[in-house]
C-alpha cells in the first residue's frame, strides 16, 4: 500500500466517524525522506487528503523518515518524544502536531 493510500485509508475512518475530528480547522503537511510531501486538511468536520499539496499553504509541516509517518499513522509514534530525540522536526506550532497525534489515536484505540 502506497504512502497516500495509507493516508486515504485514515481519513475514510475519520470521516466515516468524524466524532473526533468536529472542531479540527487546520491543514498538515508531512515531509517524508524519501515519499516528498504530503498533505492533509481538515475543515467543517472532515478531512481530505491532498495529492500535491502547495509548500508553504499548511498550519503545520511535519518533517520526519518514512518509517516514522508509518508509526505516526499507526498511532504508535510519541511526537513529543520523536521532536525531542530530533526524530521529528516541526515548522508551526508543537501544539498542532500534539493536536494531531491525539486524533489519529483515536481512531486506533
Amino acid at each position: 500500500m502506497s504512502t497516500e493510500e495509507k493516508i486515504q485509508k485514515l481519513a475514510d475512518q475519520m470521516n466515516n466517524n468524524p466524532e473526533h475530528i468536529q472542531h479540527l480547522e487546520r491543514t498538515y503537511h508531512f515531509e517524508l525522506k524519501t515519499e516528498g510531501l504530503h498533505g492533509i486538511a481538515f475543515t467543517g468536520g472532515s478531512v481530505q487528503v491532498q495529492s500535491n499539496p502547495v509548500p508553504g499553504e499548511a498550519d503545520c509541516v511535519l518533517k520526519m523518515s518514512d518509517k516514522n509517518f508509518e508509526k505516526l499513522l499507526d498511532g504508535d509514534w510519541n511526537p513529543t518524544t520523536a521532536y525531542m530525540t530530533g526524530q521529528l522536526k516541526i515548522d508551526g506550532e508543537i501544539s498542532h502536531a500534539l493536536k494531531l497525534h491525539h486524533v489519529v489515536k483515536q481512531y486506533h484505540s
